[in-house]
């Protein structure tokens, strides 16, 4: 299943936080004493990448009657942003069982692909509205089939990977033996809202060699629709690096790998994103010996 975007002017962490912690709002269907009724419990964001992500209803399946009822089939129409996403009837290959007097709690999971919203909706960034509506059927013990209606919404984030690229080599010292270099990542944040990175591992490669791996120290948090650049201080040992790696000093540029991956905190559980970026590397030189 899938959502819809909106012209709500809310950073996507809020309003997402909103979904999570507040928007549980009760959606129970008018009954008799013996229909099963239906309760809306929480909405959950999963598997959230640039590509897309799960918005999963979790709902309440209530018998208040004396006899099980089994779930047969069921029907939803996903409008994202008032606009008509999926509509489509599904038959349960085994009926689910609620027993008499009980509750069973279950999941409509929504997937929401970014590439075919688009295509349905436009451009859409931000954040979007999803709106599922729908019926499920159930059998009673006499095979009477009785209709359980629902309606449920959601908001879910426009989610894009963080890029990263970087500044000049700052050459702090270039002798016969070595250098004394500084190299300077920068990651970008095209969402509009921060992204609390706990974690960024990396390995650094020039002219096809392997020269420094790690993890970032400091606060590696990202600004909304901004950038943070890092230094990261090393020597470079000609001796053990080799021949390729000293003629790319003598040039103004040499290829430059950096590769790893960023482990980010959020209200929609823990991102990890790799990143992986191959172009050449200007110098800086500040000195020579």
């Amino acid at each position: 299943m899938n959502g819809s975007r909106g012209s709500r002017q809310r950073t996507v962490g809020a309003a997402c936080l909103a979904v999570l912690m507040a928007g549980t709002f009760p959606a129970t269907a008018a009954a008799a004493k013996d229909d099963v009724t239906l309760t809306l419990k929480e909405k959950v964001i999963k598997n959230l990448s640039s590509s897309g992500l799960v918005l999963a209803f979790h709902v309440a399946v209530a018998n208040p009657s004396s006899g099980p009822r089994r779930l047969v089939r069921y029907r939803y129409r996903v409008r994202i942003d008032q606009q008509e996403y999926i509509n489509t009837a599904v038959a349960l290959d085994e009926p689910l069982t609620v027993p008499p007097g009980g509750e069973t709690l279950i999941a409509l999971p929504v997937k929401i692909t970014y590439e075919l919203l688009r295509q349905a909706l436009g451009p859409i960034e931000g954040q979007a509205l999803c709106d599922i509506v729908g019926d499920m059927y159930f059998l009673n013990e006499r095979n009477k089939e009785q209709r359980a209606p629902f309606a449920y919404s959601g908001e879910f984030p426009i989610f894009q990977d963080p890029e990263v690229d970087w500044l000049p080599l700052e050459v702090v010292d270039l002798t016969v033996g070595g250098a004394d270099v500084v190299f300077h990542p920068r990651f970008k944040n095209f969402n509009g809202y921060d992204l609390i990175v706990d974690t960024i591992d990396y390995e650094l490669s020039f002219s096809g060699l392997r020269i420094l791996e790690g993890s970032i120290p400091g606060d590696k948090s990202l600004p909304r629709t901004g950038d943070k650049t890092f230094a990261l201080p090393f020597l470079v040992d000609f001796f053990e690096a080799g021949d390729e790696v000293r003629g790319g000093f003598a040039k103004d540029e040499f290829p430059c790998r950096f590769t790893g991956r960023i482990e980010i905190a959020s209200v929609w559980g823990r991102l990890v994103i790799g990143f992986d970026r191959t172009q050449p590397l200007r110098l800086e030189k500040k000195a020579v010996r």
